[in-house]
């Protein structure tokens, strides 16, 4: 019995999916399914029910889950106890990808200069992973935008991000196609959205990249226009640039988690820098 396959039944048993598992761990559904297959053959029992709308643990899966979360918790805690960059303590600052490209380079170089024993650790990801990265205590803080329901989260600082278009071309023309990240959460795509139907741009066609340097490789070479934030224009652009509107970007961390000495720190260089409240 492997420990990775039983990190494998206990994120399939959270998620009561395989596709969801999947994604979570980063695997191809194939291969949950085969190592699930392999456990169950070595347990000689099924440990899920199986039906149309996805699978659920039986009561020889619920006891397999005792056990797993028990061994999964020693063995990390194993791991961490003989793991030398424990010596030196770490800092894990979560960010949507334009955040991480236009903020976070400018805070690590502060912070870094005061806490140069600390390690820092950058985590891009989409909105919601970052949240439930956070309440899972697997990163320290993280920049989000919009609400957060969930009251396990407490807002430390806040700052106002300036959006502008951008094009290559006259903005009339550049319209005919908007470029936006493929992620629908990023709240920099929402605006384009809501920039589209309020100028009733009805034959736009709508461009996907996955990383901030695409959509600015992509305006460059006129398919369009774009919404980004000031902050990450290149200083020797060529962009027809118009200002559009502000976007609050907030800083959140664990409600109940206490505040370790480097993220405070952390906090106190980014209100500094560039947090208003």
């Amino acid at each position: 019995m492997e420990i990775n396959d039983l990190r494998i039944f206990q994120m399939v048993a959270k998620e009561e999916s395989i596709s969801k598992a999947a994604l979570k761990l980063g695997y191809a559904q194939s291969n949950i399914s085969m190592r699930i297959k392999v456990l169950e053959n070595e347990l000689k029992t099924p440990l899920f029910i199986r039906n149309n709308k996805g699978i659920t643990i039986n009561s020889e899966g619920k006891k397999l889950l005792e056990y797993t979360e028990k061994i999964i918790k020693l063995v990390d805690e194993a791991t961490e106890e003989f793991n030398v960059s424990k010596i030196k303590p770490s800092l894990k600052i979560g960010a949507t990808q334009t955040i991480s490209a236009s903020r976070i380079p400018k805070l690590f170089a502060l912070f870094y200069e005061k806490n140069p024993g600390v390690s820092l650790v950058l985590k891009t990801e989409k909105q919601e992973v970052l949240l439930e990265r956070l309440s899972e205590d697997y990163i320290d803080g993280a920049f989000i935008h919009g609400e957060h329901i969930n009251s396990k989260f407490k807002e430390v600082f806040s700052f106002k991000e300036e959006v502008v278009i951008i094009s290559s071309k006259d903005i009339d023309y550049a319209t005919k196609a908007i470029i936006v990240n493929t992620d629908n959460s990023c709240p920099y795509r929402s605006l384009v959205g809501k920039w589209v139907n309020d100028n009733s741009f009805k034959s736009t066609a709508i461009i996907e990249f996955d990383t901030l340097e695409a959509i600015l490789k992509g305006v460059t070479e006129g398919l369009g226009a774009s919404l980004i934030p000031r902050s990450v224009l290149p200083k020797d652009h060529n962009f027809y640039v118009y200002d559009f509107k502000t976007l609050t970007i907030k800083f959140v961390v664990n409600r109940s988690r206490k505040l370790e000495d480097s993220l405070k720190s952390f906090i106190d260089i980014a209100k500094e820098h560039i947090g208003t409240s």
